[in-house]
C-alpha cells in the first residue's frame, strides 16, 4: 500500500510505503479532510484510457481501474483534486506524468495531445507492481480513522462555523459548529456523517464559489502566476500557479473585501519567460516555488524584484483576471 501526500497546491509528493495482502482489485482510498474528485488511468491499445470523475468523501474507497489486471504489468495512473468549496483554494495530488481531463465526468482514450481533443492536461502520479493494489490520499496530519471528523472539521469552517483546528477529534468545539449549522439549514436532527459532509460541501459552496482570486488564461501558451497580499500585519508574496492557455485557476480563495491585492505573472515558452508590464507594486518573487515576507530588499534576501499589479474590485469576496499575450512584454 502507498500513502499518497500533497501538502499544498502545487507540492511534489512525499511517499510513505507500506506492504498490503494481495488484491483482486485496486482500490483508491481517501484518507484527507478534504473532498476529493480523482481521475485514473492505464495504458489500452491506442493509447491511454482515462476516466474521472469519482468523488470521494474523507475516510472514503472505492473500486478503480477495473479493467487493470493485477496479475500483468500494466501500471496505473491517478491525479485527484479537491473540491472547490474549501477556503484557501483547490488542493492537487499529483505526480509527473501529463494526461488529458475534462472538467465534467468523462470517459476517453487519448494520448497527450489534449488541447487538440478540447481537454486540459494535468500531472498523474503512477502505480506499478503491487503498489496498483491500494492508493491511500493523506495530508501532512495523518488523520486515518479520524478522516471523517476532520472532514466534517474543515468543512464547517469554510461555511463560516468557528472551527480552531481541524484534527479529527470530535470535541465540544465541534459539536457545537455542527448544532449551529443544523439550525441555520433547518435540520431537526443530526444526519449521518455522509449527509452532514454533503449538506456542508452544498452551503461551503455557496458561501465560497466567488470568493478570492481567479486568473484567467487567453495568451497563446502557459503562463505562471503569483499573489501578494497580507497576511495578517505581513505583506507576502507567493507563487507558483501554472495555467495553461485557454484554462482559469482560483489561486487565492479568501473572500476578498477591498482591492488591496496584487498579481504578476510571466508568459512561458521555449525561449524563457517574459514578465507582466504595467505594474506599479513592488513584491519579491523567486524562480521556483516560493512564499516570500516582505516587499523590501529582495535581492538582499536572495528574490528578484518584480513589478505586480492591483486586482480589480472585488464583487461578492471576489476578482477575476483575464491575461492576454498583449499583458505580457515582447521577446
Amino acid at each position: 500500500m502507498l500513502r499518497f501526500l500533497i501538502p499544498a497546491l502545487f507540492a511534489l509528493p512525499a511517499l510513505t510505503l507500506a506492504t498490503t495482502e494481495r488484491a483482486d482489485a485496486a482500490e483508491l482510498c481517501n484518507e484527507t479532510s478534504y473532498i476529493v474528485e480523482a481521475a485514473t488511468a492505464w495504458p489500452v491499445d491506442g493509447g491511454v484510457a482515462i476516466e474521472g470523475w469519482t468523488r470521494l468523501r474523507p475516510g472514503d474507497c472505492t473500486t478503480v481501474a477495473s479493467d487493470v489486471d493485477l496479475d500483468g504489468d500494466q501500471p496505473i495512473f491517478f491525479y485527484a483534486k479537491s473540491s472547490i468549496a474549501y477556503l484557501g483554494g483547490v488542493r492537487e495530488w499529483r505526480g509527473t506524468v501529463p494526461l488529458c481531463v475534462d472538467e465534467a465526468d468523462f470517459e476517453v482514450v487519448a494520448n497527450t495531445r489534449c488541447a487538440s481533443l478540447g481537454l486540459a492536461s494535468r500531472d498523474f502520479f503512477i502505480r506499478e507492481g503491487d503498489d496498483r493494489e491500494r492508493t491511500v490520499l493523506v495530508e501532512p496530519i495523518d488523520f486515518g480513522i479520524r478522516a471523517s471528523v476532520a472532514g466534517i472539521q474543515r468543512l464547517l469552517q469554510s461555511a463560516g462555523y468557528p472551527i480552531t483546528a481541524v484534527d479529527g477529534l470530535s470535541g465540544r468545539s465541534t459539536a457545537r459548529s455542527i448544532s449551529s449549522f443544523l439550525s441555520d439549514a433547518g435540520l431537526a436532527s443530526r444526519p449521518s456523517d455522509d449527509a452532514l459532509i454533503d449538506a456542508l460541501e452544498a452551503r461551503a459552496l455557496g458561501r465560497n464559489a466567488a470568493s478570492g482570486l481567479s486568473v484567467c488564461n487567453e495568451a497563446d501558451g502557459d503562463i505562471a502566476v503569483a499573489i501578494g497580499h497580507q497576511v495578517g500585519t505581513i505583506w507576502q508574496s507567493r507563487g507558483w500557479w501554472r495555467i495553461h492557455a485557454g484554462e482559469c485557476a482560483r489561486v487565492l480563495a479568501t473572500r476578498l473585501e477591498t482591492a488591496n491585492t496584487f498579481y504578476y505573472a510571466e508568459r512561458i515558452n521555449t525561449a524563457g519567460r517574459r514578465g507582466l508590464t504595467e505594474g506599479d507594486e513592488g513584491f519579491c518573487i523567486a524562480p521556483a516555488r516560493f512564499v516570500a515576507e516582505g516587499r523590501r530588499d529582495c535581492a538582499d534576501r536572495g528574490y528578484t524584484a518584480a513589478d505586480f499589479r492591483r486586482i480589480t474590485q472585488p464583487s461578492e469576496g471576489g476578482a477575476r483576471i483575464t491575461l492576454g499575450e498583449g499583458d505580457f512584454r515582447r521577446p
